[in-house]
């Protein structure tokens, strides 16, 4: 038996909670690894996947416990980070051994359960519609440079050559985002925000534009070059947004919505090859690091979840795998770079 966190549904109401329980240990077939779990970033389909009995977790990471008989890429004792279907808010899980990748040993082993989930999002989003070997000459806009996901981005983006724009809501922001390697910070609030992308290009505009939700999508047009790209990945519940269409038919510009969790298991396995092969030696090399904002022990969760619906965290939320009941949560001051418990 081990011991998991579940959705209870209310049956009186329509409000949800986690609550711990003991399940069977799944049973691991012959293509994949048992891994004990470390911890557990935590996600947006965390929150939106609301059915009763499941267990929440599309990522961790932790140290392979046992293989498959069909496997030959994998040894116990390795340190790993994967993409789950589900299910990893629980002390072992059984993953298919093509969605894992290898953590190294001077990498923090919880910060990592938090990367590879982005990691294959911002390259399905972006770099799989770029050509590579331009990417020198590229500009990128990346909003919420300081979220779950854009603190990733910036430095990927930074990785693969591309001069990088980001943007927050702050600009107390700016410093972290210039510590990830932005070029250049912007204030999106800001009403001439617009003419200081276009100021800071050389008025050419950008290439690229990756987005968290579309509630500025037309200001977001309005700072393209000619055949530039909106990337739009979690909308968030922002599924409307007022756009000028003629504009973007003038401008041969795209816009793309992307979801990872609704992508089937071959074109996971895709994704993962592929960042295996282009971004994950950053994170061997260290050039990319983890950009964790707190954590949580699992016990925890409910905690995290609410946070995250806050939508303030700067960088990923982590669930460690502790079922002890804790006081508070480790919380990374925005000066120092730690963490300290609040």
């Amino acid at each position: 038996m081990m011991k998991v966190m579940v959705i209870k549904k209310c049956w009186f109401s329509s409000t949800c909670f986690l609550e711990q329980r003991e399940v069977k240990i799944p049973e691991m077939k012959d293509n994949e690894v048992m891994i004990k779990v470390c911890a557990v970033g935590v996600n947006w389909g965390d929150i939106t996947d609301v059915v009763d009995g499941h267990c929440p977790g599309l990522e961790c990471s932790g140290i392979i416990e046992a293989v498959g008989r069909n496997v030959n890429c994998w040894k116990v004792g390795e340190r790993v980070c994967a993409i789950l279907v589900g299910g990893g808010y629980a002390e072992k899980v059984a993953v298919p051994a093509n969605f894992l990748l290898p953590v190294p040993g001077d990498i923090d082993l919880a910060d990592a359960a938090g990367l590879l989930y982005a990691s294959c999002s911002i390259w399905s989003a972006l770099f799989e519609i770029c050509d590579l070997n331009t990417l020198k000459d590229k500009k990128i806009l990346i909003r919420e440079g300081t979220s779950r996901i854009g603190a990733l981005a910036i430095q990927y983006a930074k990785y693969m050559g591309l001069t990088v724009i980001a943007s927050t809501g702050s600009g107390d922001m700016f410093s972290m985002c210039r510590d990830y390697g932005a070029d250049i910070c912007l204030d999106h609030t800001s009403k001439d925000f617009v003419q200081e992308v276009f100021l800071r290009t050389g008025y050419s505009g950008v290439d690229f534009i990756l987005d968290f939700g579309a509630s500025d999508l037309q200001r977001n047009i309005c700072c393209l070059c000619k055949k530039g790209k909106v990337v739009i990945v979690d909308l968030h519940g922002m599924e409307r947004s007022r756009i000028d269409i003629a504009m973007l038919q003038r401008m041969h510009a795209e816009i793309k919505v992307f979801d990872l969790r609704s992508r089937d298991l071959d074109y996971k396995a895709y994704v993962i090859a592929k960042v295996r092969a282009h971004l994950w030696p950053a994170i061997l090399k260290k050039e990319v690091i983890p950009a964790v904002w707190g954590r949580f022990a699992v016990i925890d969760a409910q905690k995290a979840l609410d946070l995250l619906k806050e939508d303030d965290s700067i960088g990923k939320i982590i669930l460690c795998m502790n079922f002890e009941k804790t006081s508070g949560h480790l919380k990374m001051e925005k000066t120092s770079g730690h963490f300290k418990i609040n």
